[in-house]
């Protein structure tokens, strides 16, 4: 499981590096743009977060066994999905239902080869994902 924490930190790591990118370049203060940093990726951690034992349940339903491979690609394309919610929002657009589910199918798509091994895998990482928009919304609004 070490392994996984470690690969884990280091996406979220490139995910808030993204949403500082795209923050830094906003035509706001520096003041604002900090704050707006510590506000954005507070909220997106917290309200993503799942339990460990929901994680592992959806982990096993998506890749029909839970090992630090399969945890690992599951929190990988969870983060990238963040990461490109962050990046939508930053660059100052609106990111409602749709968009995100839009941007949910996009990320599961570069992804795909992961799901090989298990027939439903990509449409029920797609599914669990899309399910998380209440707590995105409620974290970017």
């Amino acid at each position: 499981m070490a392994k996984t924490g470690k690969f884990f930190l280091a996406t979220m790591f490139g995910a808030v590096a993204g949403a500082i990118g795209g923050l830094l370049l906003a035509p706001k203060s520096g003041k604002e743009t900090r704050e707006d940093i510590r506000n954005l990726m507070a909220k997106l951690g917290k309200e993503v977060q799942g339990t460990v034992k929901d994680t592992k349940e959806k982990v096993t339903d998506i890749f029909g066994q839970v090992t630090d491979t399969t945890m690992a690609k599951y929190k990988e394309v969870k983060s990238a999905v963040m990461n490109k919610v962050a990046e939508v929002k930053t660059a100052g657009k609106e990111i409602d239902k749709e968009k995100y589910g839009i941007v949910v199918e996009d990320v599961v798509k570069e992804f795909k080869d992961d799901f090989k091994e298990t027939k439903d895998g990509a449409r029920k990482m797609i599914g669990y994902l899309k399910k998380d928009w209440i707590k995105v919304k409620k974290a970017l609004f």
